[in-house]
């Protein structure tokens, strides 16, 4: 079982997953004057930003809009960072008792707070029988990257052949709920940081929980996902899970052709879902996808559909465009990035 985890690893490194950080290209401090006290934009957003001698290798992206810059987490277990549209960049997040790789990211304004989904990468690459890895929830303080509270999840599925903490999402009342991308559960966290198991994947689609959102209608729309171990997507859909009644979740049916699952995925200002696909060779294995519904997600269809670079997920910034972060599937290591504004 290890050695199949290892393998889906290393194929696809993750649907996805230190503040001796190498110097950005210049003083980050120099670029966040990006927004104006009012919080107006002064300088454009690109259509490319290039993050040059980082090791962070990101699996999540944010777009805080306090200050106009994107967060990215780290598989590499290194600080969330802070870019600026020009590309600096500076280390973010502090306070932890011990670094843990990182994933999904989520913004919430309303209590200041940045939720960060932390797993152990490198006990899923140990090839150990023995050791399984671990799911967190890590809460920061989003003025500061001070961490306010640092979650153990897994411990609540004690039976998990593994543990992946893989993305996160909030509701309107702040309760945060986290996929389990290996223990096939959904954890929930209420505002004061107690810990339970949400949702299990009782669909029939044999695979993962991967990327989610909270639609503001009053449920949670989550992905699921297998790979197999040449990084392609094997089962794959999507679920539309209520948060005042989970066991009432169902597949979503889709209407027509195009939907090839989904990795992170983000719900829209209209109420769409966008999404990226990164399923190796296959035909749109590395797609950006839009999709949408008309009967509150009991069905969907695709509306767009773009041909991307090989990325784990998307952000959607304030006015409304989609930014993706480029992934290196073969590489763990490299030390420049794209941050990819993709316009359907």
């Amino acid at each position: 079982m290890k050695k199949n985890l290892m393998s889906m690893m290393l194929a696809l490194f993750v649907l996805a997953i230190s503040c001796n950080m190498p110097g950005s290209k210049k003083n980050a401090a120099e670029s966040d004057s990006n927004a104006t006290a009012t919080g107006e934009v002064k300088t454009p957003f690109p259509d490319v930003i290039e993050i040059e001698h980082i090791a962070q290798n990101p699996e999540g992206i944010e777009f805080d809009k306090n200050d106009n810059t994107f967060l990215l987490s780290s598989l590499n277990a290194m600080p969330i960072l802070k870019v600026n549209l020009d590309g600096t960049y500076k280390p973010f997040t502090s306070g932890e008792p011990f670094p843990m790789s990182t994933a999904g990211l989520q913004v919430d304004y309303e209590r200041n707070r940045l939720l960060v989904a932390a797993f152990n990468d490198a006990e899923l690459m140990d090839n150990d029988p023995d050791t399984k890895g671990a799911a967190h929830l890590r809460i920061y303080n989003l003025a500061t990257g001070v961490m306010e509270k640092d979650v153990k999840l897994s411990s609540l599925v004690p039976d998990g052949h593994a543990y992946f903490a893989n993305d996160v999402a909030i509701d309107h009342a702040g309760n945060a709920y986290v996929t389990d991308w290996y223990a096939g559960v959904v954890y929930k966290v209420d505002v004061e940081g107690n810990p339970s198991v949400f949702a299990r994947n009782e669909t029939g689609i044999k695979s993962g929980f991967n990327g989610i959102d909270f639609h503001p209608d009053g449920y949670l729309l989550v992905s699921l996902v297998g790979v197999s171990d040449k990084g392609l997507y094997t089962d794959y859909g999507l679920v539309r899970i209520p948060i005042d009644d989970p066991k009432s979740a169902k597949v979503v049916n889709f209407l027509n052709e195009g939907f090839t699952g989904f990795d992170g995925m983000v719900v829209s200002s209209n109420g769409h879902v966008v999404g990226v696909t990164n399923s190796g060779t296959m035909p749109g294995g590395n797609t950006l996808i839009e999709i949408s519904s008309e009967d509150g997600w009991e069905s969907a269809k695709v509306v767009n559909s773009k041909s991307i670079t090989p990325s784990t997920t998307v952000v959607i910034t304030p006015d409304g465009q989609n930014y993706v972060i480029n992934q290196d599937f073969t590489n763990r290591t490299p030390e420049n990035w794209k941050i990819e504004h993709i316009k359907f």
